[in-house]
Order: C-alpha cells, then sequence, then structure tokens
C-alpha cells in the first residue's frame, strides 16, 4: 500500500478494534469472543463479507456457551493484502497459522460459510486433530462454472479492467439492495470501507482465477473418509448456492446433518442468527 494508504487503514483497524497478528502471509485482523472456558468455535466467513458477517450471530454464540474466533481472511475486511495467489491453501494456512498464534482450544468446532465451508473441510482434513466438528452453512460448490463472468475476469488486462468498473461496484449495489431490505442499511457502509482499500478486487480477481471458487467436490468429499460428524445449514431461498448444489454436497458428504431454514437467502447468517445457533445446539447435543 502506499503511505497515506497505509495510514487509512491503520486507522480503521483502530476504529473497528478487535486484535491482529502477524502471520507468515501478512497481518490477520481477528476477535476472540466468549467466556474462556466456554466452548471452542472457529468461525470462517464466505467469499466477499469479512468477519462482521457474524456481527449477529456471534452474540447469540456467546450466550449459548460458546467461545469464538473470527478473522478477516487475507484480501478482505481489515487483514493485509499480499501480493500472493488467493488460492484456498492460503486461507487454510492462514487458520492454522492463527490458531497457533493465539493459543485457541483444540479440537474445536468450525463453522465455515459460502467459500468458508470448503476452507474449513480443507483445514478439518489438514489437521484433523484440530476439528473435532465441522457446520458447513451455505456451502460453496463451484461458483465459477455459476458465473457468467468467470472466463473473462479469467482474461490479462482486460479482467482487472472488468473487475475496477464491473466487478466491485456491482458488488456493491447488490450488497446496498440486500441490505436495505434486511433493514442493516449500515452493513452497506461496511462493505464500501471495505472496498476502497487496494487489494480488495486484486484479491478477488485472483480467487477466481486461481479457481479458489471454482469446483470444491473433493473438499467434501474428503469428509466422509474423516469421520467428523458435520452439520450441513442451507436457506431455502438461497439464489447464490441453490438446492441442486446443496444436493450434490450432500451427496459427497456421506452421513451428516441436514438443516434447512425456510426463507432463508444466502446472508442467513445476517437475517436467521437465533435459527442457526438453535440447528448447530441441537447437532451438538444429537450427535455428542
Amino acid at each position: 500500500m502506499r503511505p497515506r494508504e497505509r495510514a487509512r487503514f491503520a486507522a480503521a483497524r483502530r476504529a473497528h478494534g478487535g486484535e491482529c497478528v502477524e502471520l507468515s502471509a501478512g497481518v490477520t485482523h481477528y476477535r476472540v469472543e466468549g467466556a474462556a472456558d466456554a466452548t471452542p468455535l472457529i468461525l470462517v466467513h464466505g467469499a466477499t463479507v469479512p468477519l462482521w458477517e457474524f456481527d449477529f450471530l456471534v452474540p447469540e454464540l456467546t450466550r449459548a456457551g460458546f467461545r469464538t474466533l473470527r478473522f478477516d481472511l487475507y484480501g478482505h475486511g481489515l487483514s493485509d493484502r499480499p501480493w500472493v495467489d488467493y488460492t484456498l491453501e492460503l486461507f487454510v494456512e492462514q487458520t492454522l497459522e492463527l490458531l497457533e498464534a493465539v493459543a485457541f482450544p483444540r479440537p474445536a468446532a468450525i463453522l465455515g460459510h459460502s467459500l468458508g465451508a470448503a476452507v474449513a473441510a480443507a483445514v478439518a482434513a489438514r489437521r484433523p486433530d484440530a476439528v473435532a466438528k465441522l457446520v458447513l452453512v451455505a456451502p460453496l460448490l463451484n461458483f465459477n462454472a455459476r458465473s457468467g463472468w468467470a472466463r473473462a475476469f479469467k482474461r490479462r488486462g482486460a479482467g482487472e479492467l472488468l473487475m475496477r468498473v464491473f466487478g466491485v461496484p456491482a458488488l456493491v449495489r447488490r450488497r446496498r439492495a440486500r441490505y436495505a431490505r434486511i433493514g442493516r442499511p449500515r452493513l452497506t457502509e461496511l462493505f464500501i470501507e471495505q472496498a476502497s482499500f487496494d487489494g480488495f478486487g486484486r484479491a478477488l480477481l485472483s480467487m477466481i482465477r486461481a479457481e479458489t471458487l471454482g469446483d470444491q467436490s473433493a473438499r467434501y468429499a474428503a469428509l466422509a473418509k474423516l469421520g467428523r460428524d458435520v452439520l450441513v445449514i442451507s436457506g431455502a431461498a438461497d439464489a447464490v448456492i441453490p438446492a441442486e448444489d446443496v444436493a450434490r454436497v450432500r451427496e459427497l458428504l456421506g452421513p451428516h446433518v441436514h438443516v434447512e431454514i425456510a426463507r432463508a437467502e444466502h446472508n442467513l447468517l445476517l437475517t436467521h442468527p437465533v435459527e442457526v445457533v438453535a440447528a448447530l445446539r441441537a447437532f451438538l447435543a444429537r450427535r455428542g
């Protein structure tokens, strides 16, 4: 980042609070919330919305007896935007390094939303000793295959221009409409702030090109061999991860528990936190 941009970024970190730690690929912004002796739960966000997508879920989780660790993936929120390929493995390494750096209790349950579900599955496969149970919320299957723009974004030069003049502005417009519809207009300003910092669009472009948003079938199939308890939560009205994608993920997982929340869309963590926590608590009690 340029010096002025770096100073603005540092000011945003101070204003929003949380903690920061230097990891191998850069600084990671994170929050740990809940009682020290509560049930440990790692939260991994999706492809475009950082740790504040859990703002309405975490209070419900702490009241339900969880200690949560949530963080901004590289390129998102208030974590660094390193000049690297934004592969799924980058996010897996970031998650595992953060667990070590903050000495978060393990084994822990891990909840991943959308892209975060694929990250959670890969973390469990890499370090099965660190993950006891998995909760996959609206799990990403293959966004690139569903996006008509993925091929254009992969073109060098043209993709950079397209992301700047169309990609990021389109995300802002969609978030503005979505957050207004659910009565959370302040979230639009948070999203705009994130998108205004150097490197956000570059990270999204890299995620498309590195197939981080591509086919994650192997990640979910690997879970079937681990013998871990898995809960899948989906929204009945989710247009981003439609029912057929959820069904395919479920086929790959083997035995698991599935809860579908009526009328919930892709942002169900913002709109239905009580229902999500109820499903999580019932799953843990039933699967013990």
